[in-house]
């Protein structure tokens, strides 16, 4: 009989076990990779700029549009450097470009894992010929040791080794100089062949 019984129990444990395992295959949207070409994008995704060049030519789905800081619907953007990157629809970005069908008139900054956009920026090139340096907002803070630099608009940049600090005095640190000078009264000049900030301009 406690044979019986332990059979029993057994048994229920290996149908209960089996129908988890069921529900969660089911249920599961990227079990063993099926949906590996997806990336889920955090809504708090950090705006690192990883990649940074002139676009040359823009494309986009019908009725493509920025809405509540995410994209409706696909856009495809091709580098001066050649690359051509698509944008998912959904993906978190921001335009500051008068006009992304003008070609060569717009940046492209973008956060990316791998070939997949996590956040973008379109903005204007200085000049309508555009020169290999983009003006951007004044620093406001430095990360990881001085690597990385946040402006005013919560960018995040790659600063270069000894950022040159221009002004009509001494500035001293680049410490100082952004506790003199943030949030508006430089400029942080962004090395668009280095992808790295190489000077900041005092305007005030």
């Amino acid at each position: 009989m406690r044979q019986l019984f332990n059979l029993r129990l057994w048994v229920s444990l290996g149908l209960l076990t089996f129908g988890a395992v069921i529900i969660l295959l089911v249920s599961c949207d990227d079990c063993f990779g099926r949906g590996g070409e997806a990336v889920s994008i955090s809504d708090g995704v950090e705006k690192n700029i990883e990649t940074v060049a002139i676009a040359t030519t823009f494309t986009q789905s019908e009725g493509w549009r920025i809405e509540n800081g995410r994209t409706i619907g696909e856009a495809s953007v091709t580098l001066d450097d050649a690359r051509q990157i698509f944008i998912a629809a959904d993906t978190p970005g921001e335009n500051n470009c008068t006009d992304l069908n003008a070609g060569s008139s717009c940046v492209f900054l973008a956060n990316m894992f791998g070939d997949s956009v996590m956040w973008f920026a379109f903005t204007d090139t200085n000049s309508s010929k555009p020169t290999r340096v983009l003006e951007l907002p004044s620093l406001v803070d430095m990360l990881d040791s001085g690597n990385r630099g946040v402006l005013a608009n919560d960018w995040i940049v790659r600063l270069a080794n000894g950022v040159k600090k221009t002004c009509g005095e001494d500035v001293g640190t680049l410490r100082e100089f952004i506790n003199d000078y943030s949030p508006d009264k430089s400029v942080t000049k962004l090395n668009l062949i280095t992808d790295e900030v190489d000077e900041v301009v005092c305007t005030g």
